[in-house]
């Protein structure tokens, strides 16, 4: 489950939010319409009806078909109703919607991979980077563009060569990189702390 997450770096925010969505049982419809309006699904490569079959294939969601009685077709009621006579056709128009729920791996993995726990991991790595990385979070809880943080970081001495960079400088967009990453920064038309992002800092 873990590793569907990590193996899925354009996708990783939105399977986490489906994730936890999830949590409560949803109409498939319904959770893909959520999805469908969070900011990173503007950079996503699959739809939201995929990322939810991915899911599914790694054990973090199971996906139950049921039919306009809202009773479960499962695989147990499945092979009874092909006892009594019906076919896959037939058990295919039972089929009223399809409900989502978060396993109790899935559970696990929001729990590890909380987003707020990846954004402080990413400000205590590098001592020396510390203070940029709340000053950014920071300063983008009012949205902000590239040239803003671009002027903001201009003089910080973080992003000074040194040997932990081997000689090289940094530039703003590596903290933005770090930060995004780690879900505590979003693009939205501009770059903008996550929920997660405040909680962080909160606890900076």
């Amino acid at each position: 489950m873990v590793e569907c997450l990590f193996n899925h770096p354009r996708h990783r925010e939105l399977l986490y939010k489906a994730l936890v969505h999830c949590q409560t049982e949803r109409t498939e419809h319904a959770a893909e319409e959520f999805l469908a309006r969070q900011p990173e699904a503007a950079q996503a490569l699959q739809t939201p009806y995929t990322l939810l079959r991915n899911l599914a294939a790694a054990g973090g969601v199971t996906v139950i078909a049921h039919d306009a009685q809202g009773l479960a077709l499962d695989e147990t009621r499945c092979e009874q109703l092909r006892a009594e006579g019906l076919d896959d056709d037939a058990l295919a128009d039972l089929v009223a919607e399809r409900r989502v729920l978060t396993t109790p791996a899935g559970c696990a993995a929001c729990e590890l991979l909380a987003p707020e726990h990846r954004t402080l991991a990413a400000i205590y790595k590098v001592p020396e980077r510390r203070a940029t990385f709340v000053r950014l979070l920071d300063f983008c809880r009012t949205p902000r563009k590239l040239a803003d943080i671009n002027q903001l970081l201009a003089d910080d001495p973080a992003l000074a060569p040194s040997q932990r960079t081997a000689g090289q400088k940094l530039h703003a967009c590596y903290f933005i990189d770090r930060l995004e990453e780690a879900g505590g920064l979003v693009w939205d038309g501009s770059w903008v702390t996550t929920d997660a992002g405040k909680r962080a800092l909160a606890s900076v």
